[in-house]
């Protein structure tokens, strides 16, 4: 089945996206992703990030590292979420960035996002932030986290 732009638009147009429904367009549809990361508005943006995480695919992990380094905080949400979907490798990498990212909801959703099975670095990260943010909440979720791992 060849997916296009438009297969891609009409599952994330609505204000609820069914993402199981829609990430049934597979694989073939993440170059429409990507090309939505790096170019649609962020709102749009952020659907097709979080969707390519449930998209169970190598080449998933292109689309939500880009979403991760989004202009938009809104777009580099939805990565953290979408990272939390990924296998461990690849949502090491993405996380990887964004547990310092400079906006507090980014991280909190990153740190969320931490599971077993993510890299030393990763770990090196959340210490990092559990023992020197600025926020006690973020040091709390942090903390969290590291139990997690």
């Amino acid at each position: 089945m060849s997916v296009t732009m438009e297969d891609v638009r009409s599952a994330l147009d609505p204000d609820e996206v069914d993402y199981p429904e829609a990430s049934r367009l597979g694989p073939d549809a993440l170059p429409h992703l990507l090309t939505l990361v790096r170019e649609a508005e962020p709102g749009l943006a952020a659907k097709a990030a979080y969707l390519a995480g449930a998209i169970e695919s190598d080449q998933s992990e292109e689309v939500v590292a880009a979403a991760a380094v989004n202009d938009d905080a809104r777009v580099r949400v939805a990565a953290a979420q979408a990272a939390a979907m990924l296998p461990a490798e690849s949502a090491s990498r993405v996380l990887g960035s964004l547990m310092l990212d400079d906006d507090q909801g980014v991280q909190k959703l990153a740190l969320r996002s931490v599971s077993a099975g993510l890299s030393p670095e990763v770990r090196d990260k959340v210490a990092e932030v559990s023992e020197s943010a600025q926020d006690p909440a973020l040091r709390e979720i942090a903390t969290e986290a590291l139990g997690r791992m």
